[in-house]
């Protein structure tokens, strides 16, 4: 029975040291972003080409902040509820949202021309998170499920 706490404690702290992993690389995202729109330093690059950055800036900074909550729920040693599954889908739909803005931005502004393609990238992202928050999702359902039969 020691021996199973000590395993219980030893995989939520490597999931807390993985969230925290994540957290700091979003973060380190969201600052090498901020950094390379400010030293862009060319005096014809319009706000226009920045848009894009910008956006994506924003969307970042929100999905930290969603990380950042769900991190909490993980050290207070609540990993499966229903705000860490919702909390996943939000980033994935931001990112799906990022996503469309920047081919929107890609096709419809021909000053956009620093973002190339990568918005495909943003899309199979969101849809990715998406689908694990789902699965996320589901996870929350059968384990209340359990936690009432039992």
């Amino acid at each position: 029975m020691n021996t199973t706490i000590s395993k219980r404690e030893k995989e939520k702290q490597e999931l807390s040291f993985i969230m925290t992993c994540l957290a700091v690389i979003c973060a380190s995202c969201v600052f090498i972003a901020l950094i390379r729109s400010l030293s862009i330093g060319e005096e014809s690059v319009s706000w226009l080409q920045r848009l894009p950055d910008l956006f994506t800036l924003g969307i970042m900074a929100v999905c930290c902040v969603i990380i950042f909550r769900m991190l909490s729920c993980v050290r207070h040693k609540q990993v499966f509820t229903r705000q860490n599954a919702h909390g996943i889908i939000a980033v994935g739909t931001l990112v799906e949202i990022n996503g469309i803005v920047q081919q929107v931005c890609y096709l419809w502004m021909p000053e956009a021309k620093a973002i190339y393609q990568a918005y495909m990238i943003y899309i199979l992202l969101g849809v990715f998170f998406i689908f694990i928050g789902c699965l996320f999702k589901l996870a929350v359902y059968i384990k209340e499920e359990q936690d009432l039969t039992i």
